[in-house]
């Protein structure tokens, strides 16, 4: 694509600069740069190598893509050469992570266009950050904090910062003394319909994940319903998403319980979003058993959807579900817990089914687009 195609108009430019897959235009990389066109009237972007077809980019209208050419092999260095050649003609530039790269960024951007402005986006990590303070310390990690507060100071004076979570906001803001503000994850408003009625549902539990990894603790999810299959003989389990590298859950599942062949559904990678998006409404129930999330956008996508969750007790999931009042909730590998939640809902659905629709109505308000954007239009230009 070239400039003259990309740029018509004296609409301001807002571009989103990272290493994009076609993954990510449905997370919050294309749905703030979609959003800020949608609502605030940019020329919206996204600046990347070419990493394979963009089919999700039909679900972005607006938004377009300009390839950086890979001269060097990294990302990093090529983007910093196309900003010192481009930053003049972008108004801001929305980058991620509190990072050397980010800095770099940030340096050459504001000295081809001293006047562009920036938004930088923290990703939340809550978790991931006490399991660390665990581990080495509360004097240690502090120590380690103040070493990269270098980074933070001189990215956030020249910068709007957000993070995913409200808790870290605070946290952030009175270390720093300087207002981090709260972003979620967005909930793409052109995907939410009114809520399908359960009875028009299947008796469905579904979950959405990197099936196999640590961090979605598949396993505790597979070993919860073989505990009471039983006893809701009219439910299936279905599970999308690929595999990680070197597990074969589902063969090792079957082999171990092949009675449940039929109940418990692996789907492998369900790359059409309209296809997720059916899934989603289809179910009753969505579990969420991870160990840890830097935010849960699937979580939060079947909440949008009109899913009852079921949700390991962790920071992303505390916040969606509004202190778990939406919700069922379990201790992180406690699977005779999460067994029992899964009864009680299966069992109840009269009950799930009214605290699902209040789920969604709460996921839909606080992870909106447009009021995501708001705040970020806001802090970029001083009305925070």
């Amino acid at each position: 694509m070239t400039q003259d195609n990309l740029y018509t108009g004296s609409r301001p430019r807002f571009c989103a600069l990272y290493d994009i897959g076609n993954q990510h235009l449905l997370k919050d990389h294309g749905l703030i740069t979609y959003g800020m066109s949608k609502f605030f009237g940019f020329d919206s972007f996204m600046a990347t190598y070419q990493n394979g077809d963009y089919p999700n980019l039909k679900y972005l209208p607006g938004v377009k893509i300009e390839f950086i050419p890979k001269i060097t092999g990294d990302f990093v260095e090529d983007a910093c050469s196309w900003l010192k050649d481009n930053g003049s003609r972008i108004d801001v530039i929305y980058t991620f992570h509190i990072c050397e790269r980010t800095k770099r960024f940030i340096h050459d951007f504001k000295s081809a266009n001293p006047n562009g402005k920036v938004y930088v986006e923290m990703d939340g990590w809550i978790n991931r950050r006490k399991w660390l303070e665990k581990i080495i310390g509360d004097r240690l990690y502090n120590f380690l904090y103040e070493l990269r507060r270098g980074y933070i100071s001189g990215i956030y004076n020249q910068a709007f910062v957000t993070t995913e979570f409200q808790e870290k906001a605070d946290e952030m803001t009175k270390k720093l003394n300087h207002k981090i503000a709260c972003v979620p994850n967005p909930v793409n408003p052109d995907e939410v319909a009114p809520m399908r009625k359960f009875k028009d549902r299947s008796n469905i539990i579904f979950t959405s994940a990197r099936l196999g990894t640590k961090q979605k603790a598949t396993e505790i999810l597979l070993s919860s319903f073989v505990k009471i299959a039983d006893q809701i003989p009219d439910w299936k389990l279905k599970l999308a998403g690929g595999f990680s590298e070197n597990v074969n859950i589902a063969d090792d599942f079957y082999k171990a319980h092949p009675e449940l062949q039929e109940r418990v559904i692996f789907t492998g990678q369900v790359s059409d979003r309209a296809s997720l998006i059916e899934m989603y409404r289809d179910a009753k129930i969505f579990a969420f058993p991870s160990r840890f999330e830097s935010f849960g956008i699937s979580l939060s996508e079947a909440m949008s959807q009109g899913c009852f969750p079921i949700v390991s007790e962790i920071e992303s999931s505390r916040m969606l579900t509004d202190n778990f009042k939406y919700a069922f909730h379990h201790e992180v590998d406690d699977v005779d817990k999460l067994a029992e939640c899964l009864l009680n809902a299966c069992m109840n659905e009269n009950k799930i089914e009214a605290t699902a629709k209040d789920g969604m109505n709460f996921v839909n308000d606080i992870c909106g687009l447009e009021k995501c954007c708001n705040t970020i239009y806001k802090g970029l230009y001083n009305e925070i």
